[in-house]
């Protein structure tokens, strides 16, 4: 019964199957049988303009040769040279030339045994055509003569505009060498406090377009910090917070020990971001995010080349550092803001590496 039942089903698909193609190829040839009848009935080839025409059957009745054409030329007929005209006997003088085209008068046209049917102007010859013509000066305004500078002149002008730039163009900036100085600075601060034997240390970075360069200098001067606190037996961690306009897209990496995976990651794969920059809001999140040792001294690294900013006022966030006991160095420009975070929370204050 199943059997049966199943290849009722199939053979009612089949019908219907070949009903839809049926359908389908009578309306195909439908569509087709009316297009064509509809192009036969309307088709009109496009005939040119009266005006193109008339200008065609115009042309044509001009007879011109051209250098393609088969038909022979024939040479117009030698006529005598008229009575009218001088005759020369000197071969000393010089003697014009004389065209072999017949000489023609008004009175009477010659009629060229050519196809051209063009009219040819009137020739006559002067009674002193034999004369030699009088030749006259044209008078010539007078040019100075240019002046050539000597090659060892020029030399000696190119380099002294050379070097004129060169005075002028900014010396470039040492980006590793003022960051080393400012994270060494930071760190014989830290050894050479007696309260500060246990530290977390936390990076605030701004990421904008900028600050790549800085940052990076950052991650390649990192281990001048970490020297210095393992000569003076200092225990520490590193964290990294970076951060940019919204406080969403700031990023707290965990502290550490391991300098190298910070360092590779501000070498190779910090990324510039679009944006103003809210070092208030890090500042805040940071202290409220990072998970700090119990008993250990905390100190933040504010790295920007922009004045510190965002939703959070500066003297609301200088409260919460000191609540939190939190110092604030800071690697940035010379601004109240910066002097502000550095010497209101016992923090030192470097200058940023910035390209004039």
């Amino acid at each position: 019964m199943l059997f049966d039942a199943y290849s009722e089903k199939l053979q009612q698909k089949r019908r219907k199957t070949r009903r839809a193609f049926l359908i389908s190829v009578v309306l195909h040839v439908v569509v087709i049988a009316l297009t064509g009848i509809s192009y036969v009935r309307w088709y009109r080839p496009m005939l040119p303009s009266e005006s193109l025409i008339e200008e065609a059957m115009v042309v044509s009745t001009v007879k011109r040769f051209h250098m393609s054409s088969e038909r022979k030329r024939s040479m117009p007929k030698r006529r005598p040279v008229s009575s009218n005209a001088v005759q020369i006997t000197d071969q000393s003088t010089p003697q014009p030339m004389i065209s072999e085209r017949p000489i023609t008068t008004s009175e009477s046209m010659i009629t060229l045994g050519t196809d051209a049917n063009l009219p040819l102007a009137e020739i006559s010859l002067s009674e002193h055509a034999t004369e030699s013509p009088e030749w006259k000066s044209i008078p010539v305004a007078k040019t100075q003569s240019p002046t050539i500078t000597p090659i060892a002149e020029k030399l000696q002008e190119q380099s002294g505009t050379i070097e004129q730039i060169a005075e002028k163009a900014p010396l470039p900036v040492d980006r590793d060498g003022m960051m080393g100085e400012a994270l060494e600075g930071i760190a014989e601060s830290v050894a050479d406090s007696k309260n500060e034997r246990v530290v977390d240390i936390v990076f605030l970075l701004d990421i904008s377009g900028s600050m790549i360069d800085n940052i990076r200098a950052v991650g390649r001067q990192l281990s001048q910090m970490v020297t210095v606190f393992e000569e003076k037996d200092v225990d520490f961690t590193l964290g990294i917070v970076i951060f940019r306009y919204l406080e969403g897209d700031t990023i707290i990496h965990p502290q550490t020990r391991d300098s190298e995976r910070y360092k590779r990651l501000l070498t190779t794969h910090v990324v510039a971001a679009a944006g103003d920059e809210r070092a208030h809001n890090a500042i805040v999140k940071a202290i409220r995010r990072v998970k700090f040792r119990e008993g250990s001294n905390r100190r933040f690294v504010l790295v920007t080349d922009e004045a510190s900013k965002g939703s959070y006022k500066l003297l609301d966030v200088l409260r919460q550092c000191q609540q939190n006991q939190i110092i604030v160095d800071v690697i940035g420009i010379h601004d109240t803001t910066h002097l502000a975070l550095s010497s209101k929370t016992g923090g030192l204050w470097y200058p940023i590496p910035i390209q004039e």
